[in-house]
């Protein structure tokens, strides 16, 4: 008999070896003659019991013939059915009779439960006693008893087994009890909703199982003669099944035993057999042809095998040194990761128990590599929870940023690590390898540089109520200047006053007081002195009229000191007040507190506020410091001007975003433009007396109120412009009405 055929042999390559003259279209080359495989390995037991008793019954009719086959599973089959209905008959008729059963039980004790709530309400036990002796009577009751509320046996029928407890549990006031030889039932009792006691009523199963027994042996008649029915049918039918499948089983053997593919099957009327039967005589025809093709095949595989062999044997040369290569890349990974100076770590992605550690891991933590083995990462994880530390690394991502983590060494000693994981394959296993970066001493370099941070904070705002002290000390300065020389005109007016020429008319008077009437004659010295003393009066009265106004100017300047010593020390307590200003009105104060200077040194203000511009919100006293020292410094910016030149230009304008727009520009000697950025710091400043902490003040008072100061200058020589914003009164909205 020929060999049967098999695919053509494949290259590395995907192609196939050609099969000589034989057209590879219409003839498969067969495979070069193999060793026999060995045997396959035994299949494992199957599971479960279903699947345990399939396999047996399956072993056992294996070596019946087909017809012993058909009978056995037949009445294999017809058994379990009838085993199955008689099963379901018997359990039905048993939980119908127990329902009915316990149904009979709830009857009697819903009635027994109205007879026992008076007994049990006035504690009469022999009432309560003759109603349960009364359910004891009934057929299948074997007892009956009442407890109290408090679990204790009140009363019990006389007929009462010993089955039933001396005292009930709460738990068992509205359970059923239901066992192989009784059903108990527990029927609580309420008075007007409260619960007074439990009734319990006690039958026995045993007509139930004696009824069951009965329709047990009813079934197993029915069983026996119904499967003696099967048996005789299912011998009488089974060759319809069998006969045709035996005799093609005859034909297979004539063919097999034969050798002669020139054989055919006999043709048989039954469907599926007869289908079967063509198919056979089709398969040998179809072999009869392959015969042949077969033995030419075989005669080209010789010179297939000569060339196929040199092929595998370039083949295995090259997986030879592919897996050289592979062997030097694995001791280049390995002696990367067992020399890297940072500590790494191999962990198994379900427990996290170290797989591998590198040198480093070894000499920074200080374990050895058997202690290693037996630790896990949350084992050396100090101050988190294992169950955090364990979602953390089991994390799916394949490169995680774990953050910073507490480890122990063996020493005790804890570091802060920083990890991060990479998921890799080791041993055949998904695991992840995690690189262990030791920032304690850069955390701990943190920590003090925050502690310095924290002291350097301090000594700011030290500083920075020095830097408030300065500036009351500024802003005061500012106005003492203006007192100052109040004082001093004041002074040199008191040095030049008319009223020692009231002295000496005094002393001419008493003189004269002999002759008075001689003395004021038309010819006489006292005739010009009406006129003498008109003039002295218009004199001595302007004198008062200017001291008066000095002093005005004088009181305002010491009430201004007193408003900027008062807010600098409620500064830190209490909040600004904001009202609303004209800009005309805070030009026109700021001008009078500063006016006597500008006077002195005949500084020409030209001011252009117009009517409509609309108020400021903002802190009176604040906006005049600012002015204030703006138009001093414009002041001596133009001290060495000639005085024709000196003029001190205020204008008032509307930006047209929300603030309103006060420049004081002045033409004195002008800023340097590498100042310009300086020139509101602290300390900053280009006057030879001066201490650079008007105008760092006046910056941050202007933010306080919620303004800007800024300054601008073409250079040195051509004057300076400041430009201060405040934001605009914004009108309040009436308040909507509530009905």
């Amino acid at each position: 008999m020929s060999q049967p055929t098999s695919a053509p042999d494949q290259l590395p390559d995907g192609s196939t070896e050609p099969s000589g003259p034989i057209d590879v279209a219409k003839v498969a080359p067969i495979a070069p003659q193999k060793p026999a495989p060995a045997p396959a390995p035994a299949p494992p037991p199957p599971k479960g019991r279903i699947a345990r008793i399939e396999e047996r019954i399956r072993q056992r009719l294996v070596k019946y013939p087909l017809r012993s086959k058909l009978t056995h599973i037949t009445m294999l089959a017809s058994n379990a059915a009838l085993m199955i209905a008689c099963l379901l008959f018997l359990t039905f008729d048993f939980v119908s009779r127990c329902l009915s059963t316990h149904a009979s039980l709830v009857t009697i004790s819903h009635v027994a439960v109205e007879s026992a709530r008076l007994p049990l309400q006035l504690g009469t036990v022999q009432p309560m006693t003759d109603t349960l002796n009364t359910i004891a009577s009934q057929p299948g009751i074997t007892g009956a008893a009442v407890f109290s509320a408090d679990g204790r046996l009140f009363a019990r029928s006389s007929q009462t087994s010993n089955n039933l407890p001396a005292r009930l549990v709460p738990e068992q006031r509205q359970k059923n009890e239901l066992s192989f030889t009784r059903l108990r039932h527990h029927e609580p009792v309420y008075s007007s909703g409260q619960f007074i006691g439990t009734l319990v009523v006690e039958t026995s199963l045993a007509p139930i199982f004696t009824r069951l027994l009965i329709d047990a042996g009813v079934a197993l008649i029915a069983f026996l003669l119904a499967s003696f029915a099967a048996r005789r049918l299912t011998n009488r039918l089974q060759s319809v099944v069998s006969e045709p499948y035996v005799k093609l089983a005859h034909s297979v053997d004539a063919v097999v035993n034969g050798g002669s593919f020139a054989l055919r099957a006999e043709k048989i009327d039954d469907a599926e057999a007869g289908g079967i039967a063509e198919a056979f005589n089709r398969l040998l025809v179809e072999i009869e042809k392959r015969d042949a093709i077969i033995n030419q095949a075989q005669l080209d595989l010789e010179a297939n095998v000569l060339a196929r062999t040199s092929v595998l044997h370039q083949q295995v040369q090259d997986r030879k040194h592919a897996e050289e290569a592979l062997r030097d890349s694995e001791m280049r990974y390995r002696n990367l990761f067992e020399n890297n100076p940072m500590p790494m770590f191999v962990v198994n992605l379900e427990t996290l128990d170290f797989v591998a550690v590198n040198n480093a891991a070894l000499r920074h933590y200080g374990y050895g590599q058997e202690e290693f083995t037996h630790l896990s990462l949350p084992a050396i994880t100090h101050g988190a929870d294992p169950m955090v530390v364990t979602r953390t690394f089991r994390s799916g991502a394949k490169s995680l940023d774990a953050g910073e983590w507490k480890h122990r060494k063996k020493s005790g000693e804890i570091i802060e690590v920083q990890l991060t994981a990479h998921a890799i394959v080791f041993a055949g296993k998904v695991a992840k390898i995690v690189l262990a970066n030791d920032v304690t001493e850069r955390n701990r370099a943190q920590r003090q540089l925050d502690e310095l941070h924290k002291k350097l904070v301090d000594t700011s705002r030290q500083a920075g109520m020095a830097e408030v002290a300065t500036g009351v000390l500024h802003n005061v300065g500012n106005v003492l200047n203006s007192v100052n020389v109040s004082a001093s005109l004041l002074a040199e007016n008191a040095r030049q006053t008319k009223a020692a020429s009231v002295r000496r008319i005094a002393d001419l008077l008493d003189a004269n007081k002999d002759n008075l009437t001689e003395f004021f004659s038309s010819g006489g010295k006292g005739a010009v002195l009406p006129g003498y003393l008109a003039s002295l009066a218009s004199q001595l009265e302007a004198e008062q009229n200017a001291r008066l106004a000095e002093t005005e100017q004088l009181i305002k300047n010491v009430a201004h000191i007193k408003d900027v010593v008062a807010m600098q020390q409620t500064y830190a307590k209490t909040s600004s007040v904001f009202e609303g200003h004209t800009a005309a009105s805070l030009i026109t104060e700021a001008l009078r507190m500063a006016g006597t200077d500008l006077q002195r040194e005949s500084i020409a203000v030209k001011t252009e506020c117009p009517a409509t511009l609309p108020e400021v919100h903002t802190d009176r006293h604040k906006v005049l410091q600012i002015l204030i020292n703006l138009i001093t410094n414009a002041r001596q910016a133009m001290g060495e001007k000639p005085r024709n030149e000196r003029v001190l230009s205020i204008v008032a304008s509307h930006n047209g975003s929300g603030f309103v727009r006060i420049a004081v520009r002045d033409f004195g000697c002008g800023i340097a433009p590498e100042n310009l950025t300086r020139i509101f710091n602290h300390g900053f400043t280009t006057k030879k007396n001066g201490h650079g902490f008007g105008l760092h003040s006046s910056a941050n008072t202007a933010k306080e109120v919620g303004g800007n100061l800024t300054a601008a200058s073409d250079g040195p020589g051509r004057g300076a412009l400041f430009t201060l914003e405040l934001p605009m009164k914004i009108a309040a909205k009436e308040p909507s009405k509530i009905s």
